[in-house]
């Protein structure tokens, strides 16, 4: 079964920040390496409900805080200007399929979703850095491990042992592609960096993001086990036909 870590996102842009002349060099994935990235999905899906933590750029630049639940496919997040305001901006919930939108301040991610003025729309991963990053975010929580020996075959690299913390971490890019790496594989070819501690825990995941003034970082940080119960948003709004 050809089951691979893929980010899967078009939209990315396939390059790899922080990568120059003096960076340690990149090799191949060793067994022990390629084992625990393909366990970092199950984990998270095994833990079902993690919380999570990202900052958009821009004028002015948005932090995002709330949860991801891998089991059930579905997240719920506050936005705001500043750790201390974190939902100025409002709230957004989504899932697979949708995404609904609750513009105004609340006082943060809320439980249970607080009635109001929801917005709802397809979620589209090309439409917006957002709405990328919400299935990006999905996209790493799997009911099963990938397959290590693909991935030890293909062209996913490790680039350096780094820390979260005081956790140490495997710093992995994804493979570009589901088949067997060609020549010597490039790192600056890959779209997202995955941070990876020894249990095959995922703590953080880097993506480059496209924009008009050039390619932008998003950050991506996952933390605690939470036991919240994110509910599903198809009560909000009237399924999309």
């Amino acid at each position: 079964m050809r089951r691979m870590l893929l980010p899967a996102m078009a939209v990315l842009v396939a390059l790899l920040a922080g990568c120059t002349a003096t960076a340690p060099a990149d090799r191949s994935l060793t067994t022990e390496e390629s084992q625990r990235l393909a366990v970092a999905r199950f984990t998270n899906y095994d833990e079902g409900v993690r919380e999570v933590s990202a900052t958009l750029p821009g004028e002015p630049s948005v932090i995002l805080t709330g949860w991801v639940d891998f089991a059930n496919h579905r997240g719920l997040v506050s936005a705001g200007g500043s750790k201390d305001a974190p939902g100025e901006f409002g709230l957004y919930a989504w899932n697979g399929e949708m995404i609904a939108v609750l513009e105004g301040a609340v006082e943060s991610a809320a439980l249970p979703l607080p009635a109001g003025s929801w917005q709802i729309e397809r979620l589209e991963p090309t439409a917006s850095v957002v709405q990328n990053l919400f299935a990006v975010a999905l996209s790493l929580g799997s009911d099963r491990p990938d397959n290590p020996t693909l991935l030890q075959q293909s062209d996913a690299r490790w680039l350096r042992a780094d820390t979260i913390g005081d956790t140490a971490v495997d710093v992995i890019t994804g493979p570009t592609s589901d088949g067997p790496a060609v020549g010597t594989p490039d790192p600056d070819a890959a779209t997202v960096r995955y941070w990876i501690d020894e249990r095959g825990r995922l703590l953080r995941v880097e993506l480059r993001q496209q924009s008009g003034d050039g390619d932008d970082w998003i950050q991506l940080d996952l933390g605690a086990k939470s036991d919240v119960d994110l509910a599903p948003i198809d009560a909000l709004v009237v399924p999309i036909e």
